[in-house]
């Protein structure tokens, strides 16, 4: 029964340890600035900035995208959403996940990714590409975790 407490007690810590040491938290916010709603992907094959691990189906889908390749998420204009990243508040996992230590986020205007009744969507997911961001474990930490995307600060 110690044993089991001790445990408990120590997984405990661990949880809150990540969650106190991290600025971030175990999640990353975005914060649209874009005069449209958008949809964020998180990339974590840096350099390659191809867009092979997503397609248009899966994100048309469904938006919460949780495996081990895909985060994404929609955000409307001038609010902040968060994305979870399992753990990356960790400098340890981050360097196992992150390819040459650098995070991508590819932004995505969902209007042109989805279509409405008077714009028809694009064919090419990448055409509805409208931002692509990078960031180090560091960049992410400094800001608490908050990235802010705008049509000033994208990588296109």
């Amino acid at each position: 029964m110690k044993k089991s407490l001790f445990f408990i007690g120590v997984i405990s810590l661990l949880i809150v340890g990540c969650k106190s040491n991290s600025p971030g938290g175990d999640n990353i916010k975005i914060e649209n600035k874009f005069n449209k709603n958008i949809i964020c992907v998180l990339g974590y094959n840096y350099p390659n900035l191809s867009l092979d691990f997503i397609n248009k189906k899966a994100l048309q889908a469904k938006t919460e995208l949780h495996d081990s390749y895909v985060m994404s998420s929609e955000i409307e204009v001038g609010t902040t959403k968060v994305i979870d990243t399992l753990g990356l508040c960790n400098k340890e996992i981050w360097n196992k996940t992150i390819k040459h230590s650098m995070l991508m986020l590819f932004v995505f205007d969902k209007e042109k990714l989805f279509g409405t009744n008077t714009v028809p969507a694009v064919g090419k997911i990448e055409d509805a590409l409208i931002g692509r961001y990078y960031f180090t474990y560091d960049q992410v930490m400094k800001t608490k975790g908050v990235i802010t995307v705008d049509a000033s600060k994208n990588n296109l």
